[in-house]
């Protein structure tokens, strides 16, 4: 079959949705490369011009995750009929509203076996686009006296990586399957979780007149 030559940014894109839809459906380990490029009928050669591995389209995959992530949240931000405290509370929530493929590829990371993948995901730094759009909406609401806090952009990197870590706690270990009698305490450790994380939100802002509600 004749190869067609695509826009270099839409074969990338294709490749990175190609090894989205092969991971969830057969698991990173399982995906070879070939299986990638036999898919849309490229060669190899053409993967790694765009990648140099299998944990690099990795990568790709949870930044363009990440992307659409932030496009949300500035499309949030915007939105001046949004009183920032629920602005702040639907980015939260959208944050931890990860897709199911996003999901899976932090589980896979996160294995103790994976520490090179781990490091690659840090040197992407696949959240420093986001914090400072959360930074944004808590100085506005800084100004308008919603909130109370002297370091609005340092709130907003502690606050990702408050999620990120609840993220990992709470949903990640669910992707390996628990057995069925730890259900119930799963549930209490989440409802835990979540009250301790609305009210840490709202002593932190110094919001006294609304009450944060993290969808976990």
């Amino acid at each position: 079959m004749k190869r067609i030559v695509k826009d270099p940014e839409v074969r990338k894109r294709e490749l990175i949705d190609t090894a989205e839809r092969l991971f969830m459906a057969k698991g990173f380990e399982q995906t070879a490369i070939s299986d990638i490029v036999h898919e849309i009928n490229i060669s190899q050669g053409t993967f790694y011009y765009y990648f140099d591995s299998k944990e690099d389209i990795l990568i790709a995959v949870l930044e363009k995750e990440v992307a659409d992530m932030e496009r949300d949240l500035i499309r949030i931000a915007d939105q001046n009929d949004l009183d920032e405290a629920v602005k702040l509370n639907t980015m939260i929530n959208r944050f931890i509203s990860i897709t199911a493929s996003g999901k899976k590829i932090l589980s896979y990371i996160h294995q103790g076996k994976n520490s090179t993948l781990q490091k690659k995901l840090m040197n992407a730094r696949p959240f420093h686009k986001i914090a400072p759009i959360m930074g944004e909406v808590i100085l506005n609401g800084i100004e308008k006296g919603r909130f109370n806090t002297a370091h609005p952009i340092e709130t907003s990197y502690l606050l990702i990586i408050l999620l990120a870590s609840v993220l990992h706690m709470v949903f990640l270990p669910n992707t390996f399957g628990r057995p069925r009698k730890y259900e119930k305490e799963g549930m209490i450790f989440r409802e835990n979780m979540r009250l301790a994380l609305e009210d840490l939100l709202g002593r932190t802002l110094g919001v006294s007149d609304y009450r944060f509600f993290v969808q976990i």
